[in-house]
């Protein structure tokens, strides 16, 4: 019986031969190609975001992930980024660079930061209690995300309360009788309760 399942898999085997070499990226959209020749990257080939201006401190965390999981070195981080640079941001480095010279990437991250990160004046928690829901709950989470992950040593039950409190009165109330334990089970229970109103 061993032997007939040995000489089965030689011929599957035979007939799909399986490419050893082949590079695979589960989130292309291209149709994989049956080249052997190529060589196999254990790296996906993940594309650098480009930044123009928006969501700041987004693009500094997936710039920053995407430099550790590719290994890129320190010395190759700044020209990288430039190449990825649009708009008025690419005017504000090439001006930046002509009168400053080369920069090092710490001085290209605290000059990102001055010129288009958030003020002194600006601040995130004050923001976060003043946000209130005004349209759909989604369109409510997705601020109250966006600002309380600025937010920094805050704790669960915090963040908690501000959503619940900004909610609108319609579903406030119905959202505290759940009495919901994590941030994450608010929000399902704010979405139950919109959904079913």
């Amino acid at each position: 019986m061993q032997q007939v399942l040995i000489e089965l898999q030689a011929l599957c085997l035979a007939r799909n031969p399986q490419p050893v070499h082949q590079e695979i990226n589960p989130f292309s959209t291209e149709e994989s190609s049956n080249n052997h020749n190529e060589v196999h990257n254990p790296h996906l080939k993940l594309p650098f975001l480009k930044f123009d201006g928006e969501d700041l401190s987004g693009w500094i965390y997936k710039a920053e992930q995407y430099f550790e999981y590719q290994r890129v070195l320190v010395e190759q981080k700044v020209q990288i980024t430039s190449f990825h640079l649009e708009g008025i941001v690419l005017q504000w480095h090439h001006w930046l660079t002509k009168f400053r010279g080369p920069l090092t990437c710490p001085e290209l991250i605290k000059a990102v930061l001055i010129h288009f990160g958030p003020t002194n004046f600006d601040d995130p928690s004050e923001t976060l209690t003043r946000l209130k829901q005004t349209t759909i709950v989604a369109a409510y989470q997705e601020a109250f995300e966006r600002l309380s992950q600025r937010v920094d040593r805050v704790l669960e039950n915090f963040l908690i309360g501000c959503f619940i409190a900004r909610l609108r009165d319609d579903i406030q109330l119905d959202v505290k009788i759940k009495h919901p334990t994590t941030l994450a089970e608010t929000i399902g229970v704010a979405r139950l309760i919109e959904e079913r109103n």
